[in-house]
């Protein structure tokens, strides 16, 4: 008897997704080495990358938020209107402290450093100011540091008051453009401490000036405002 014939099995049909990625073009071998070097590649861009400058704030640039952080604006106003506290507008502030030490001595105290007493000038125009006999003014001086009392004190006087500073009186070439004494010495030491035109601590130990005429004293005139 003749054998049967083999019986040839048909192929099985190539799935479609099989059959894509037989015909998706492939990724060339001398390209391999160059992509498992990409990760190292990056890190070592990232590396060459220079952070931008850090700018320092100006001294008024810093008072500015420093007036709205610790809550001088909601009793004098954003503007320095004035409120609950005394308004600080229109001259208001430099009428009462013709010179600077005297309102960083009062914002450092608050008022219960002056309670039933004057502070600034005593002969200021429409009456010299008590302390306490408009509201508490709050001491800053154990919440503020001297560098944020010089700031705010700039802000109030400089741009709520409109005080008009000689211009031999900042030093435009430091990134803060900080405030000086009138013979041209710095308000703050190099640890950033405030200090008379001689050098020395402005305040003693109990936070009251030490030298009460250091402008007078540096060739100062009293401030004036726009």
């Amino acid at each position: 008897a003749t054998p049967a014939a083999p019986v040839v099995k048909e192929p099985e049909p190539v799935p479609p997704y099989v059959e894509a990625a037989l015909k998706r073009k492939r990724i060339p071998y001398w390209a391999m080495s160059a992509l498992a070097f990409l990760p190292l590649w990056g890190i070592l861009y990232a590396q060459t990358l220079s952070a931008p400058p850090v700018t320092e704030a100006t001294q008024l640039i810093a008072g500015a938020e420093v007036y709205t952080g610790n809550g001088c604006s909601g009793c004098h106003g954003p503007t320095g209107g004035g409120g609950s506290g005394r308004p600080f507008a229109d001259c208001a502030v430099v009428k009462t402290f013709p010179y600077i030490e005297n309102q960083l001595e009062f914002v450092k105290l608050g008022s219960a450093g002056f309670t039933g007493q004057p502070y600034g000038d005593p002969n200021r125009e429409g009456g010299a100011h008590i302390g306490g006999d408009f509201g508490q003014m709050p001491a800053f001086g154990a919440t503020l540091t001297d560098a944020e009392l010089l700031e705010v004190v700039r802000h109030e006087r400089e741009v709520l008051s409109g005080e008009v500073v000689p211009e031999d009186q900042i030093d435009t070439g430091s990134p803060t453009e900080e405030r000086l004494w009138p013979n041209g010495e710095p308000m703050l030491d190099s640890a950033g401490v405030l200090i008379d035109p001689e050098g020395e601590p402005l305040f003693d130990d109990a936070g009251k000036l030490a030298n009460p005429e250091a402008s007078i004293s540096a060739g100062g005139e009293p401030a004036v405002c726009e």
